[in-house]
């Protein structure tokens, strides 16, 4: 449990370090900029909330029996997918005050930090050996 609780972390921060990239290039090029960046921390936000839940959703469904498990997952799956809908949506809606393109960029930050979590493991493992 130790070592989830460490990935979760690992993963959170990784979607910011995703995130602070793109702020900065979203920043630069759109046009409403301060609609861009409420688009990307919203994303980001959202993408962070996800991961925590998948954490600890699937904490509880190692604990049920294979077929409940089973409807678990599906069910927990279904939930986020269902928030993140929910936020591109009210991003479309009020695309004035929160851009769709930042959300999406920023709920990628759920597939990038997947590909980045290895290498935000060793940044903080070398960082703690240093410090």
């Amino acid at each position: 449990m130790r070592e989830a609780k460490k990935i979760l972390k690992e993963m959170i921060i990784g979607v910011f370090i995703w995130s602070l990239p793109v702020l900065v290039m979203l920043a630069f090029i759109a046009e409403n900029k301060p609609a861009a960046v409420c688009g990307v921390l919203a994303g980001a936000f959202t993408a962070a909330g996800i991961i925590y839940h998948m954490y600890k959703h699937l904490d509880i469904a190692l604990d049920m029996d294979p077929e409940n498990a089973r409807k678990h997952t599906l069910k927990s799956a279904f939930q986020r997918t269902f928030i993140m809908v929910a936020v591109l949506m009210v991003s479309m809606i009020w695309y004035s005050y929160v851009h769709p393109i930042g959300v999406v960029l920023g709920l990628m930050g759920v597939k990038m930090t997947a590909y980045m979590q290895p290498y935000v493991h060793r940044f903080i493992a070398g960082v703690k050996r240093v410090g």
